[in-house]
């Protein structure tokens, strides 16, 4: 049995909830991104990409690529899920809606630096929702390419030592212009 998470100490510390395995994959159906998705996820603001933390004013334009990361299209997530890998999806967003199997981890996306309690939580949560595997493929979204929660949690997760993350930039609002299912969140 995985040790419990850490007790809460402050405001703002990492607590997504008990750890969980990564729930199945979800099945969609064959899946064609029109166009104007792929418009939405590749639109360069001309944002030259950071190394470290936005700290605040998360809703802005974000860069087109991420150090030590790399950017998924709503194709090949999709196509992904599809196939059955087993991958982490994570929602640093904490809305109301998801993406299927997704879990929640908006604390993730906050501002600071890489040697903060945060960092530290998150590696222990990674560690536990991974099962050690630092190689699983770890998925990060928020709501758009106008939102860098994401940007940041992934950030944080490549600084945790996982060599496979991905960031979906296009988010939940290319998800949905793909016509694809959002559930509520937590399911």
């Amino acid at each position: 049995m995985p040790p419990p998470p850490p007790p809460p100490e402050a405001a703002g510390n990492f607590d997504p909830g008990p750890p969980a395995s990564p729930p199945p994959a979800p099945q969609f159906p064959a899946t064609v991104v029109p166009p104007q998705v792929t418009q939405l996820e590749t639109q360069d603001f001309g944002v030259i990409p950071t190394e470290t933390l936005r700290p605040g004013q998360f809703h802005a334009p974000t860069p087109i690529l991420i150090p030590g990361a790399q950017v998924v299209s709503t194709q090949a997530l999709a196509d992904a899920l599809n196939s059955g890998m087993r991958v982490v999806l994570i929602d640093v967003l904490g809305g109301s809606y998801s993406l299927p199997g997704a879990l929640m981890a908006p604390a993730l996306a906050q501002g600071g630096h890489f040697q903060d309690r945060l960092q530290q939580q998150a590696g222990q949560w990674l560690g536990q929702v991974t099962g050690g595997d630092a190689s699983l493929p770890v998925i990060l979204y928020c709501s758009d390419p106008m939102c860098w929660l994401s940007y940041n949690a992934a950030l944080r997760v490549v600084a945790a030592g996982y060599t496979n993350v991905y960031w979906y930039r296009g988010g939940l609002h290319a998800w949905q212009m793909a016509g694809l299912q959002l559930v509520p969140a937590g399911f």
